[in-house]
């Protein structure tokens, strides 16, 4: 009886084993069918990501300063009228 449960035991263990080795062998030819056709999709997210960049580059205003400033005067100003209305 132990000698049957042991045996069931190894026949499912090797069952397991054949199957997990079968798929890593299918994964792996699926990776090396599709090497050059995932090669050709990073290239082109690749070249996706450098034509956004450049387009960002191209609409962004020019970073002097004069926009933030005239940004924080506002509020500070709005802040003050606020405070010195109410005392």
């Amino acid at each position: 009886m132990i000698f049957e449960g042991v045996k069931l035991m190894f026949i499912g263990m090797t069952t397991v084993l054949l199957f997990l080795s079968f798929m890593i062998l299918l994964i792996l030819a699926v990776s090396s069918l599709t090497r050059e056709a995932t090669a050709r999709e990073v290239e082109g997210l690749k070249r996706d990501r450098e034509l956004q960049a450049e387009r960002r580059r191209k609409t962004q205003p020019s970073d002097d300063g004069e926009a933030d400033i005239a940004v924080i005067a506002a509020a500070v100003a709005a802040y003050e009228g606020e405070r010195f209305a109410q005392a």
